[in-house]
């Protein structure tokens, strides 16, 4: 085989290479414009910055008034619209106060959607984006997944999204990028601090011992539960205080010896009342 023939032999692999790469790319993680992060039209062009071009983005959902209720299940559904666009993708986060994952993000329609995940600031963002070609729909594609709420309520989230309206010619060249965001709040609508009828004025600190101090006042003579939660509402620990009486109550609990210095939520749960509140564990 003569060397002209290798160079183009050559030459053709390193074309196909490159078209099975933008064929094959989809969603990128860390790209939602986000505090610390990039836009979408790092990569994409956008005719000078985003939100520029005719079309949009928004985003609903099945929360009461954007309310959430810890635990709760919702349906998200992110819509990027541009008539004449027939590709379309997007990137979303939902983020806490401190920039960290709130709640979780569930696949429901994996042919459309799928989680990648970006450390941003030391942290490790999750984030829905679309799979290839899983917005490939004319003037507009919805995007649909779940979110599950907090386990705990940890104040104000925040989603996070950008949307790409792509013309489809196999590069990232005269696309428009758009981007928004929205505040869910507790549905509570009372803050980290819940006031409740039989409980009232609770506190937790880090006492002289190392443990987590517990203070409250108490109505009923009943027993009460305490669960330690970090930022994203997971519950890291839980344990029950038997028995109390009418007045002010004193307990703590330990911190777990692996847990790492940082900011985290302490509930209590009596009589079907709960009071939170955030505290740091040095």
């Amino acid at each position: 085989m003569n060397k002209a023939r290798l160079m183009s032999i050559a030459i053709i692999a390193i074309v196909m290479s490159t078209a099975f790469g933008i064929l094959s790319d989809n969603g990128k993680a860390g790209y939602t414009g986000s505090p610390s992060e990039l836009n979408c039209d790092d990569c994409h062009s956008t005719f000078g910055s985003s939100n520029t071009g005719t079309g949009s983005i928004y985003v609903t959902s099945s929360m009461n008034n954007w309310q959430y209720v810890p635990g709760q299940t919702y349906t998200v559904n992110v819509i990027v619209k541009q008539s004449g666009k027939p590709l379309f993708g997007i990137g979303f986060e939902a983020l806490t106060s401190t920039n960290a994952n709130a709640g979780s993000l569930v696949i429901t329609n994996p042919a459309n959607t799928q989680i990648k995940t970006k450390t941003v600031s030391g942290i490790t963002r999750n984030n829905v984006v679309h799979q290839l070609n899983g917005g490939m729909h004319a003037d507009s594609a919805i995007f649909t997944f779940n979110w599950v709420a907090p386990s705990a309520n940890i104040g104000n989230v925040t989603f996070y999204f950008a949307g790409i309206a792509a013309n489809n010619n196999g590069n990232e060249n005269n696309d428009y990028v758009y981007n928004s965001s929205k505040v869910v709040t507790p549905a509570s609508a009372t803050g980290i601090l819940e006031q409740s009828k039989t409980i009232s004025e609770f506190k937790s600190y880090v006492n002289t011992e190392g443990r987590i101090a517990i203070e409250f006042q108490s109505a009923t003579a009943d027993q009460s539960r305490i669960n330690l939660y970090d930022m994203d509402g997971r519950m890291i620990s839980s344990q029950l205080i038997e028995s109390h009486s009418i007045g002010e109550v004193k307990s703590s609990i330990s911190v777990p010896a692996e847990l790492k210095s940082g900011n985290y939520i302490v509930s209590i749960l009596s009589s079907n009342q709960k009071l939170s509140s955030k505290i740091f564990i040095p």
